[in-house]
């Protein structure tokens, strides 16, 4: 029987016998035959009940199959990416699940070690992941990923020479390009009038206890490095530990702090913070928030950092992860998504495309003259990797203590402390 009409049958059955139920108990109650608790009543009772519990187990039931239905029309096909926050035009998402008829879902992380620990533990969760280029390399040798199927994406032929077969995946075997740009310099304006346009100014005495640097140990070292007039890839060990005790000495001389990306935002934005690290995409977003921010990359050049997808070794969705990949390799979708983050992209045709505005910013696609001072990470060697965890390890011990000196500080007793 066709499940409405059994539906309608139903709902008339428990009408009527409503209908029944109460005209015979009126009769019977004015015959004073029947009392609320006589067979009768009971009888009748329960088929009102039964009648209606049919019912409900049969709309419920209809409702779980459309219900089903939906999630069935809805969930033909799923694919999640692993990635940094807000780092895709949610327009440009919603145009390709409606064009592939896919849902695509967004796990967040803050830096690539968490990114990397998701993918450790999570290891059939994603099927896209955003990596930094210089950690591509680990995520390698580490056989956390699967190489890229370069047939299903054709319109890869429209990246940018320049951001292919670097050091850390030699023929891209295994990543696929997608944003890049310089770590600069961010700062309130009204709290610095004109900084230094060097990474010195992190060190200008005049803003102690406002300065905070990046908990990206590449970028952090290149900044050091850079202000003691070293190759920010140096594998020299005397080279790496002076911009070690650089960066001590800032926490201690500076109490800076390293945070994430996030703490930076925030606190620039609130003015805490005056003067620090960033990149370049987020420094064009605080800066149309906020107006007395401004940015600019350093004189002595800076460090690149390149975004890349790769594909999990466990991916449930690889086909529809390559089709990703090729949506975001057209020209057209590249530039849009250019223009709505601030973000340069690797797609050398999509260049023609991007807002004027964004082109105009000088730190976004940057002029042949400033690459020329910059230099994306290489694959460190083993004892360079070392020399810098060592050195990060000594420079969070620093923070450490001297968090601790000032709990201390503020749990003395008054009386404790001795007059002049």
């Amino acid at each position: 029987m066709n499940e409405r009409i059994f539906k309608n049958l139903t709902l008339i059955l428990l009408f009527l016998s409503n209908l029944l139920f109460f005209k015979f108990y009126s009769a019977m109650k004015m015959q004073k035959i029947c009392s609320p608790s006589s067979k009768v009543s009971r009888l009748l009772a329960c088929v009102i009940a039964a009648t209606s519990a049919i019912w409900v187990s049969c709309n419920r039931n209809s409702e779980v199959q459309i219900s089903a239905a939906d999630d069935a029309h809805n969930g033909l096909s799923s694919i999640t990416i692993l990635t940094w926050d807000e780092y895709f035009s949610m327009d440009l998402i919603r145009d390709f699940e409606r064009e592939h008829k896919v849902n695509v879902d967004f796990v967040h992380f803050t830096n690539v070690d968490e990114m990397e620990e998701l993918m450790r533990s999570r290891p059939s969760d994603f099927d896209l992941v955003l990596t930094t280029n210089g950690k591509v390399a680990d995520l390698i040798a580490t056989q956390l990923v699967q190489p890229i199927e370069k047939d299903r994406i054709p319109l890869a032929s429209n990246l940018d020479k320049r951001f292919l077969d670097l050091g850390s995946d030699p023929g891209n075997r295994f990543s696929v390009p997608y944003m890049w740009g310089p770590t600069l310099i961010a700062y309130r304006s009204d709290k610095i009038a004109d900084p230094a346009k060097s990474w010195a100014s992190l060190w200008d005495d005049r803003y102690k206890g406002h300065v905070l640097l990046l908990d990206e140990p590449f970028d952090t070292y290149a900044a050091a490095l850079m202000t003691l007039g070293y190759d920010i890839n140096t594998q020299d060990s005397d080279e790496l530990e002076k911009a070690s005790q650089r960066l001590t000495q800032h926490v201690r001389d500076f109490d800076s702090r390293f945070v994430d990306i996030f703490e930076v935002r925030d606190r620039l934005l609130s003015g805490d913070c005056w003067i620090t690290m960033t990149y370049s995409s987020d420094a064009a977003v605080l800066a149309e928030k906020e107006p007395n921010i401004s940015y600019f990359v350093p004189e002595e050049g800076a460090s690149l950092w390149l975004d890349c997808f790769v594909v999990p070794r466990e991916a449930k969705n690889p086909e529809m992860a390559h089709a990703f990949l090729d949506f975001f390799c057209r020209p057209d979708v590249a530039a849009a998504n250019s223009s709505e983050l601030w973000c340069a992209s690797a797609n050398r045709e999509a260049r023609a495309l991007v807002s004027q505005e964004v082109l105009e910013d000088p730190t976004i696609y940057l002029s042949e003259e400033v690459l020329a001072r910059c230099q994306f990470e290489r694959q460190s060697s083993p004892s360079r990797q070392m020399a810098v965890n060592q050195g990060f390890k000594r420079i969070f011990d620093e923070i450490r203590q001297a968090e601790a000196s000032k709990q201390r500080a503020v749990a003395m007793p008054a009386e404790s402390i001795a007059e002049p």
